[in-house]
């Protein structure tokens, strides 16, 4: 697994035992080349991180600050030794040890960022419904500005859901992994 573009493209990435399912290379190069024009200088939120690959992509490709949601300890091992690994400096980002879910119940107090990424482990997102539930608290806590982007990655063929105060900008298939890009309704 390597980064696909930007300052660190090409840069080997690693997923050495956290028992993760990190976002393929091609698949990631695809997201972020349909979100080119919105990276640089951007404020990233790259929800259940895991390997750290899609905030490390968005930082590569010129991300102002992102901020790594993990809870999992073999996970944030592995996210660790990558940030590590690219020498990440401290003004460009951190990383956020704690559940997606209680995080985004409490109101974010800043100005909100431009872009969330969010590839949980598909099984229990369809279980536990957590599309809609991080569509609503995005909606509505703060943590994603007015007009910001939110990628969700997962898998399976059923239409695309809907949901108030969003739209649906892209639903994209990449074999088996499925890639919806949404965007928060304007205040």
């Amino acid at each position: 697994m390597r980064l696909t573009g930007g300052s660190h493209g090409g840069r080997l990435l690693t997923a050495a035992g956290a028992d993760i399912r990190p976002t393929q290379d091609k698949v990631r190069a695809a997201i972020f080349s349909t979100l080119a024009s919105v990276i640089p200088g951007a404020r990233v939120l790259d929800l259940f991180a895991g390997s750290g690959a899609l905030g490390l992509e968005a930082w590569s490709r010129g991300a102002a600050w992102v901020e790594w949601v993990e809870c999992g300890k073999p996970a944030l091992r592995c996210l660790r030794a990558n940030l590590q690994a690219l020498q990440v400096p401290p003004d460009a980002g951190r990383i956020v040890v704690a559940d997606v879910f209680s995080l985004l119940s409490a109101p974010y107090a800043g100005a909100g960022f431009d872009l969330v990424l969010a590839d949980p482990p598909y099984e229990l997102a369809k279980e536990q419904d957590w599309e809609a539930r991080i569509a609503a608290a995005l909606g509505q806590s703060g943590w994603l500005r007015p007009g910001g982007f939110w990628v969700w990655e997962t898998e399976g063929k059923a239409p695309p859901r809907e949901f108030p105060g969003w739209t649906l900008l892209r639903d994209r298939a990449y074999g088996a992994t499925r890639v919806l890009l949404r965007r928060k309704h304007e205040e």
